[in-house]
């Protein structure tokens, strides 16, 4: 029962990241409408900011993976 709740909390955890990458993007997208001139720095935050998300996601989703739930 204990790991079923180490991967519950890793799935949350990983759920958040990707929640906050969303709103992360959300709000570059209406700063790059109202100042175009910030359109390359945006899109380079943006991308280094999806980069460590998907990486982080990796990781977690990878320790996890070797856990064996006994039926």
């Amino acid at each position: 029962m204990e790991q079923i709740e180490i991967i519950s909390r890793s799935l949350r955890s990983v759920a958040w990241m990707f929640a906050l990458q969303g709103i992360l993007a959300i709000s570059f997208g209406l700063l790059i409408i109202l100042y175009p001139p910030l359109l390359a720095l945006l899109v380079g935050v943006t991308l280094m900011i999806l980069g460590l998300t998907l990486i982080l996601a990796a990781v977690m989703v990878g320790k996890f993976s070797k856990i064996r739930i006994a039926s």
